[in-house]
């Protein structure tokens, strides 16, 4: 399994993520959102992003910081 965590500045926002993302069955915990994804299911990897992205730009979210794999990164939506 890897975890994907998520990270948002506003309270708000994680809760509008925890919506958006409930098909991926995320858990919260400190203001983290973890979601569990199978270790070799790209596809669901790419749809989580893809719904990452729509999620910010439909709600107005500037960013949220991704951990994947031990490594950090930014996300902001397409305008």
């Amino acid at each position: 399994m890897r975890s994907l965590q998520i990270r948002a500045l506003k309270t708000d926002d994680t809760d509008c993520l925890m919506r958006e993302l409930a098909v991926y069955s995320p858990t919260r915990s400190n203001g983290t959102i973890l979601v569990e994804i199978e270790e070799r299911s790209e596809m669901t990897l790419l749809g989580l992003f893809s719904a990452l992205d729509a999620c910010l730009a439909a709600n107005d979210i500037r960013s949220v910081r991704i951990e994947l794999d031990d490594r950090s990164y930014m996300l902001s939506p397409l305008r």
